[in-house]
């Protein structure tokens, strides 16, 4: 539960959230080249910190500082596990949910806008989707929310059987 407890002080304290999140998802990007320096016990906090600030000298100080608390807590190895958490406070704050979209082929741009449309309307929030390729699926099946949408064949079947 680390990670919750990382993510819920850099909600209280940053004072962009839009900004501390580009900046955490691109940060995140980069943990699988930091982490063998961020981790090392050879390498002074200090040197740690000017590898930082040198590496995003155009991210705020207020991200910046987080991270070093992150660093000198030894706690860079939950840094995904940070994000994740941040990444869940941060769309429950701004009304978004991530669905995932089930098809066996990809969808047309005018298939996911009226997906998005669809689970907008349903869920009442600012819908952002995962298309996710399954070729046993014959249609869609929709994940939103803890939900479970499904219009495959496989579905509408056994619909039919439980209904005869």
């Amino acid at each position: 539960m680390i990670g919750v407890e990382y993510a819920k002080s850099l909600i209280e304290t940053h004072s962009n959230l839009d900004l501390c999140m580009e900046e955490f998802k691109t940060f995140v990007s980069f943990y699988d080249t930091l982490s063998p320096i961020m981790k090392s016990p050879s390498i002074s906090y200090e040197d740690k910190h000017n590898i930082i600030e040198k590496s995003f000298k155009n991210f705020s100080k207020d991200f910046l500082c987080f991270i070093f608390v992150v660093i000198d807590n030894n706690r860079f190895s939950e840094l995904n596990e940070i994000y994740h958490e941040f990444k869940k406070m941060y769309d429950d704050k701004n009304n978004i949910a991530t669905c995932n979209v089930y098809s066996s082929v990809k969808l047309s741009d005018k298939e996911k806008k009226e997906i998005i449309s669809f689970l907008e309307k349903t869920f009442n929030k600012k819908i952002i989707i995962n298309e996710l390729i399954d070729e046993n699926i014959m249609g869609i099946k929709l994940v939103c929310e803890g939900e479970t949408i499904d219009y495959s064949l496989e579905s509408r079947i056994n619909k039919m059987r439980f209904n005869i």
